[in-house]
């Protein structure tokens, strides 16, 4: 018996809906949509948002995006069926600055932005009851600071709690100031118990010392004191045992040990020596010859060549920044040129990489570094930079350029941006390329040039800065926004 013919046709009209809605669905799946201007289905793009803060509105040629194409996936916005060309995109939160950038789409590709960082249109500054202060140094301890400041001829050095809001201890130092050598800081030991404190006579600048200093008993000395090899230079803690301590003297490196009745022991490690640094794969010593040594034993017992640096014959004043075996920064204060190591995934480099430049360090990861003359800054890869936008190893970019002098230059949090100063501003630049680096202040301030110090794992931005009749007081912003997720 035949189907009837109302039957067939409505089968077959079934039928025919079914397979032309599924080739609609697969057309819109994999990013075709349909020109009707043109009569023709074109492949779409689109562009990929991760952004602090999280929860953000977007906006693409001045139009909101239907929501039906906005997907929030690992806590970012994917936004789907963008025509392929060149669009203007703006990000924007209430209390903050619109983020706008030019950018290309391309047919079947995401375009990716995941370091989108907007400002905050006012920034709620915390201040502290420690003022009249010439320079703060922070302790592993994320709460600790040293603060210094010179009255008359005594310089004076508290140690300050932020949680507490007080000063905890405090040392005097008699005809001494702190050192005017911007590369020597008050460096804290990995317990955040002892300090360094690096000084210079008030009469008398080529005169050099270092002061021990003990919170716990509120205790200090003076190395000249306890230790006679003449003039001492780049002290600094041991990052293994407690109370030992490594030294420049006579143009050897030296290892010193405090013992209990607050004697001091010394050894020498090497000799003929320009530098040092340690990591966690050990210690890091860079001779007169030029020729880097490494040991795995922070003691340097074994030192063994690793490689040799072209420097100038003349060079005499260097900085050693390791990161590890395969990735070493020499930053020659004499011509003030910047040598790097790279031992890369497709190639080894040993050259020189910038001019006129007066510091540089490396990303937690290792993967950049970051360098500056006092008017722009640079960056350097040492690793493939996968995300986009996409960077290879051994490139070096300019990042941004100023007719005035530049200072306190570090990375963000997020490693993509970088924060310094211009006489009163605190100013952050992003990394990526793309259409315009876009720069801008976080936040003016009345002190010009002054300390800044950007504490990453709270999330706070710390500065001196006078207020309200209060001189060179210390204060602090939130900065970046605190992670939270997507609603």
């Amino acid at each position: 018996m035949k189907t009837p013919i109302p039957r067939r046709i409505f089968f077959w009209t079934l039928t025919i809906s079914y397979f032309i809605t599924t080739a609609v669905i697969l057309f819109f799946v994999f990013g075709y949509r349909h020109d009707f201007a043109q009569k023709i289905f074109i492949h779409t793009g689109s562009i990929t948002i991760k952004s602090n803060p999280k929860t953000i509105g977007v906006n693409i040629d001045g139009h909101i995006p239907q929501s039906k194409l906005i997907n929030v996936i690992n806590d970012s916005y994917e936004i789907h069926g963008i025509r392929a060309k060149q669009h203007t995109l703006a990000i924007s939160a209430d209390g903050y600055r619109t983020w706008e950038k030019s950018v290309p789409v391309h047919s079947g590709l995401s375009t990716e932005f995941w370091n989108v960082l907007l400002l905050r249109n006012n920034y709620e500054t915390s201040n502290y009851a420690i003022t009249d202060i010439d320079q703060f140094f922070p302790a592993p301890e994320e709460n600790l600071f040293a603060c210094s400041k010179q009255i008359g001829k005594v310089q004076t050095v508290h140690v300050f709690d932020t949680k507490k809001d007080s000063i905890t201890n405090t040392f005097l130092f008699m005809q001494k100031d702190l050192t005017q050598n911007k590369n020597e800081n008050i460096e804290w030991s990995p317990s955040s118990r002892e300090l360094i404190i690096p000084l210079e006579n008030i009469d008398d600048s080529s005169s050099k010392d270092y002061a021990i200093a003990y919170t716990k008993t509120n205790d200090s000395f003076l190395l000249s004191e306890k230790i006679s090899l003449g003039q001492l230079s780049s002290v600094r803690w041991d990052p293994k045992e407690r109370d030992a301590f490594f030294f420049l003297a006579q143009e050897k490196l030296f290892r010193g040990k405090i013992t209990d009745d607050m004697t001091i022991t010394t050894e020498q490690v090497s000799e003929n020596v320009l530098a040092y640094d340690f990591t966690d794969d050990g210690i890091y010593v860079l001779n007169k010859e030029h020729v880097l040594l490494h040991d795995h034993d922070v003691r340097g017992s074994q030192l063994e060549e690793l490689i040799t640096f072209d420097l100038p014959q003349e060079t005499k004043s260097v900085r050693l920044d390791a990161y590890d075996t395969h990735r070493i920064a020499i930053l020659n204060d004499t011509t003030q040129t910047l040598h790097i190591y790279n031992k890369g995934d497709r190639n080894i480099y040993n050259k020189k990489v910038g001019t006129g430049i007066i510091g540089a360090h490396f990303s937690d990861d290792g993967k950049k570094i970051l360098f500056y003359s006092p008017f722009e800054i640079f960056i350097y890869f040492a690793r493939d930079w996968e995300a986009q936008p996409i960077r290879q190893e051994d490139e070096v970019h300019s990042i941004v350029r100023f007719s005035q002098l530049i200072d306190n230059v570090h990375f963000a949090k997020d490693y993509e941006h970088v924060i310094f100063t211009i006489n009163n501003d605190i100013k952050i630049t992003e990394l990526d390329y793309r259409s315009n680096r876009i720069t801008d202040t976080i936040i003016s301030l009345t002190e010009k040039n002054t300390k800044l110090i950007n504490k990453h794992k709270m999330d706070r931005l710390y500065f001196i800065d006078s207020y309200d009749n209060i001189k060179r007081g210390l204060r602090s912003i939130e900065f970046p926004e605190k992670e939270s997720l997507i609603f």
